[in-house]
């Protein structure tokens, strides 16, 4: 059926903070990203070991960047991106983009989290804060090329403080590492569904989601389920320099 853009679009990620574009992606544009990533899996776990689920950035590694540069300046996906954010918003930083991976080996999730927040080292609290909840300056992108159902968001959390019952359930226990891989699998798929309203988010090839990354999420990932999974941002040149002041600030930190 193909992308069509709806102004509910716009509505949904103010409010619920993600956003998904379905089958944004053509075939064509799919195929040459999958070929341009064959080998991302082997880098990676040269890299870090059997069970990486990240390779990042791009770069960093020989990946043809054309297939790349093509996505971001895809017509149809720099439109909609412009009216769910603004036309300075812009993706192609590839010094910053990733590919996110399944395992070789064990089931695994990440604990649920949100990316940044007061706590993280950031150049300015206040300004942070005033920052924080405006859905027009921090966005994250996951864009899957094969299927993927290992994304789990809380709708609306980023415009709100945690709540006890999210706490309590970033916290409770994961599996052991050393646990059988359908106790782990059962485990983490537990663990997952466990946050209050927490939603799936499936996707399927050449879809594309635009989320606000302070919300609650989490990854669950299988080994048996391929994954390569463009993950990105679309920032302005301001969100930029604010990044920039954000490692300085971190980078500081850790010297001191």
């Amino acid at each position: 059926m193909g992308f069509k853009f709806c102004d509910s679009m716009i509505h949904d990620y103010r409010t619920q903070g993600y956003v998904v574009f379905r089958q944004i992606l053509p075939p064509s544009l799919i195929r040459d990203l999958r070929q341009a990533t064959m080998k991302v899996h082997e880098y990676a776990r040269a890299e870090r070991g059997p069970q990486a689920q990240r390779l990042q950035p791009i770069t960093n590694y020989e990946i043809e960047l054309k297939p790349f540069q093509d996505y971001a300046e895809l017509p149809e996906l720099v439109d909609a991106i412009s009216k769910v954010l603004t036309p300075r918003h812009k993706m192609g930083h590839f010094n910053r983009t990733g590919l996110l991976l399944e395992p070789a080996e064990q089931p695994w999730c990440t604990v649920w989290h949100r990316d940044i927040r007061e706590t993280s080292n950031v150049p300015d609290v206040e300004e942070f804060r005033r920052k924080a909840y405006d859905p027009l300056w921090f966005n994250q992108i996951n864009c899957p090329l094969y299927e993927d159902n290992c994304t789990w968001y809380v709708p609306g959390s980023y415009l709100r403080d945690d709540l006890p019952d999210e706490l309590a359930a970033a916290e409770a226990s994961l599996p052991p590492e050393n646990a059988s891989y359908e106790v782990r699998e059962r485990k983490c798929l537990e663990y997952a569904q466990g946050m209050p309203q927490a939603v799936q988010l499936s996707m399927d090839a050449g879809d594309f989601a635009l989320y606000h990354p302070n919300g609650w999420h989490i990854g669950n990932y299988l080994p048996d389920r391929k994954r390569v999974t463009i993950h990105d941002f679309a920032p302005t040149p301001e969100l930029l320099d604010w990044y920039t002041r954000w490692q300085k600030t971190r980078a500081d930190v850790k010297r001191s």
